[in-house]
């Protein structure tokens, strides 16, 4: 029994096929899914036309010798070339590209609207290194288009896609032309179509250039889905086709005729419905317009549209949430720029100036995080690959939530047309497929936002922890300062005191006018309160920030009380996405029900009753999954904008009190520093009128007989270790002090530091100091001259540290007293009786 040959199948030397295994077909060929007759592996072969193998055998032969001399990654590979069996039709084997045809993909509804970003890059960096790859080997192609651009999985999962159908294509050296006409309609450059489809006589020539316009009309159509140039009627409306194309204005990517006879609707900007970032939308936007200049000479060339492609691929993109706006950007900068380079692409995406631009990592300030001379290329992975939030620092309380653009529902005809009801279940799965991604966006969204208040709240509680634990330090400080002026004031009000007693209002000799002069500028210096009013200013700025601080901190907490009890958003119980997912994958369903009732041409009255319910269902579909974006996620992510946008209008408001305080605190800590200048200098000059005064002193007692006579001698002093610490944390006395003269400092190594368990000077120096004035004097000159050495020590010290003084306070005060009652017994004595005497 003989079998009958399965017309089904056909086959060459090696390699067999499906003639229903269709992968692509264009105008001179068909390309199969075929298999290895040994190995059973899965290859594509390119069938060529009956006519083409008989009358045009050279365009194989031409193509198969183009393949043969390329060898690159982005190349469709060649592997022989064969005999179909039976036809005798030229068969060239090629690899097999599991994904597709660029094309194939594109007519899915989930692409209908374009390629989601990650994959539209890829696509754009593959083309772009295929092309160069031709242009370095002097090819052109002239017929660029997504049919023949092909993808294959490599073994990472990733896509990559590969220039293929090199039957048009032709060895062309620099500057050389051709005028034979190839190409598929829509990515024909104007000139060219001029002449091919409207058959016009131009004369003119063609060079590689009308390669770029193909490559433009792809980059568009991979975009958005659609493409860029859409007359009335397609194919049928030629003539408006070539107006469109060749009138357009510069910079203008696209134009749509939406009734016959109708307007051009002009575009320069890609549509809301394109998934691309607004940032590189920005990149893309002017290259597919410098692609499609209907000017050749205005046209960008093949290396620029190569260098901008690197460009895009270089760069290094972040994640910035917009709070203003509640969308989240994503970023191109060069991996080159530094901080303020970034704020600047912030500032042009956002509209939100660099100085108004508050950008949080987490809970910290980028600017805390990044150093402004890092290049990006070194920033923290963690931080490239994280989400950052970008909040306006005065912010609006304006709405500027933008929301997504949603498609008009197309409507079924009243007839039944299987054709027209294709193309309607078509555009209705792809407008199912685009509000899947709103609501996964939306919900993303929503997230986003709320955690956006989250890190917010907490980088300003750092900040109030921060203040809170500098405030103690600043009134701490403030007690120090406080403690240095009173023993400084108290020191020199008593030697004042005593320089009183002393004082002539009429001087008499060189000596007097010396003291006098010495003593009018003393007393000028310590008269000056000025330090005391400063204090007192910043002792009250200070405890305003205390209690400010207090107050604040109640009122954030009441915020964030108010806050959490406040529930908003798409909650997990919705199920939100796991409705779109349902409703979507019905309506994919049913559209491919259509295409199957579509390549059947006529139903059954069973499948055509089918039909029509189906019909129904398709739109009813869509209206759920259009309303549950509309009526309920939007409706909360509108929601969620508001409560989080009053509760950041709140947190910022905080945030700019936060800022005063600490600008105060700031200008707290600059004054005492500047108050702790201005005392030294007036402790350096009280010890230089000091040193000259008490010489002066002395000689004036000398001269005077009565100064000593009925004054007890001072007791309870007994001879210790004269290197005791002063009380000032130092050892040591300065030369200048002036409080003995050189006689009686050099009587003795001691320094002379005074204690309750200690002498200052010892009884050598006291015997010396009483043959300086009488014989018969009592005057306690050591006792008071030990009490001034120390308080000089003490004033040398605070010159070293002049804060931290308050530990000694204690005893600087029992010198003080002690200074005070020799002064009283000086003044009871008649000291001040001296002139008469």
């Amino acid at each position: 029994m003989s079998s009958v040959p399965d017309r089904t199948y056909s086959s060459c030397q090696n390699y067999s096929w499906s003639t229903t295994d269709i992968l692509g077909r264009g105008a001179t060929a068909v390309v199969f899914k075929a298999r290895n007759k040994t190995s059973g592996e899965v290859f594509a072969v390119k069938v060529f036309h009956d006519r083409v193998s008989t009358y045009h055998s050279s365009v194989p032969e031409r193509e198969l010798d183009l393949l043969r001399r390329m060898k690159h990654r982005n190349v469709i590979g060649i592997l022989g070339r064969e005999k179909e069996i039976g036809t005798g039709n030229d068969v060239i084997v090629m690899e097999y590209c599991s994904g597709g045809s660029l094309y194939s993909m594109l007519d899915k509804p989930k692409y209908a609207f374009g390629f989601p970003e990650e994959e539209f890059l890829i696509v754009l960096h593959d083309i772009s290194d295929g092309v160069a790859y031709l242009r370095k080997n002097q090819i052109i192609h002239r017929d660029i288009k997504p049919g023949n651009i092909m993808r294959k999985i490599d073994e990472n999962g990733r896509s990559v896609y590969m220039l293929t159908d090199f039957g048009a294509a032709r060895a062309l050296e620099e500057e050389e032309t051709f005028t034979s006409i190839y190409g598929t309609e829509e990515y024909l450059d104007p000139n060219m179509y001029e002449r091919a489809v409207l058959r016009r006589t131009t004369g003119n020539v063609y060079d590689a250039d009308v390669d770029l316009w193909s490559l433009g009309v792809t980059i568009y159509h991979v975009a958005t889905g659609s493409l860029p140039f859409q007359p009335y009627g397609g194919r049928s409306n030629a003539t408006t086709m070539h107006y469109i194309t060749s009138e357009k204005k510069s910079g203008v990517i696209s134009g749509k005729q939406r009734s016959e006879g109708g307007d051009i609707e002009w575009s320069t900007e890609l549509p809301r419905t394109c998934s691309l970032s607004a940032s590189l939308k920005s990149f893309v936007t002017p290259m597919i317009a410098g692609l499609l200049e209907s000017n050749q000479k205005m046209r960008w060339t093949f290396d620029k549209f190569f260098n901008s492609t690197n460009d895009i691929m270089n760069k290094i993109t972040v994640k910035v949430f917009d709070c203003s706006t509640g969308i989240n950007n994503k970023l191109y900068i060069d991996k080159t720029d530094r901080y303020a380079q970034f704020q600047e692409a912030v500032a042009k995406t956002t509209e939100i100036a660099a100085g108004e631009q508050l950008i949080l990592f987490h809970n910290r300030e980028l600017s805390e995080i990044i150093e402004g001379t890092i290049q990006m290329q070194n920033w923290p992975k963690n931080l490239i690959r994280g989400q950052v939030y970008l909040y306006q620092r005065e912010k609006l309380d304006q709405q500027r939530l933008v929301l997504p653009e949603i498609p008009p529902l197309p409507q079924f005809p009243s007839k039944v047309t299987l054709d027209r009801d294709c193309y309607v279940a078509h555009k209705m799965a792809a407008i199912s497929c685009l509000m899947e991604r709103y609501i996964a966006m939306c919900i993303i969204q929503q997230e986003i936002m709320l955690q956006s208040e989250n890190y917010l709240r907490d980088y300003i509680l750092r900040i109030t922890r921060k203040i809170n634990n500098c405030i103690p330090d600043m009134c701490k400080m403030l007690q120090e300062h406080k403690s240095r002026q009173n023993v400084f004031y108290n020191c020199y009000d008593s030697q004042l005191r005593m320089c009183v007693i002393l004082r002539k209002p009429n001087p008499t000799s060189t000596t007097d006018a010396e003291f006098l002069r010495l003593f009018d500028r003393l007393h000028e210096v310590v008269e000056d309160k000025n330090p005391w009013t400063v204090l007192n200013k910043a002792e009250s700025r200070s405890h305003e920030c205390k209690v400010y601080m207090e107050v604040l901190m109640q009122k954030i907490k009441e915020q964030e009380d108010e806050a959490i009890a406040v529930c908003v958003g798409c909650l997990e119980e919705d199920h939100c996405m796991q409705k779109a997912e349902y409703i979507n994958s019905k309506v994919c369903d049913i559209h491919l029900v259509f295409l199957r009732h579509k390549k059947q041409r006529i139903l059954p009255e069973e499948e055509s009753f089918g039909h029509e319910a189906d019909r129904a269902k398709l739109m009813d579909l869509c209206v759920q999954i259009v309303s549950l974006l509309q009526s309920h996620c939007l409706l909360n992510l509108t929601r969620v904008y508001n409560v989080v946008g009053k509760q950041l209008s709140l947190l910022l408001k905080n945030l700019q009190r936060t800022k005063k305080v600490e600008q105060n605190i700031t200008s707290v800590t600059e004054c005492c520093e500047k108050l702790s200048k201005r005392m030294e200098r007036m402790e350096t000059e009280c010890k230089d009128l000091s040193s000259k005064l008490i010489p002066a002193v002395h000689s004036l007692m000398i001269n005077n007989k009565s100064i000593g006579q009925g004054i007890p001698e001072t007791t309870g002093q007994k001879p210790g270790n004269s290197g005791t610490d002063s009380g000032y944390g130092t050892k040591e006395v300065s030369s200048t002090s002036g409080i003995v003269s050189k006689q009686a400092s050099q009587m003795s190594s001691d320094p002379g530091y005074y204690s309750p368990q200690q002498s200052s000077i010892g009884q050598s120096a006291l015997s010396k100091f009483k043959e300086m004035t009488t014989s018969t004097s009592r005057f306690p000159s050591s006792g008071f001259i030990s009490i001034a050495h120390k308080l000089e020590s003490g004033f040398q010290s605070l010159n070293k540290d002049s804060i931290t003084v308050s530990q000694n306070l204690e005893e600087n005060t029992k010198i003080l007293e002690e200074q005070n009652k020799m002064v009283a017994q000086l003044s009871q004595l008649g000291l001040a009786g001296s002139e008469d005497t």
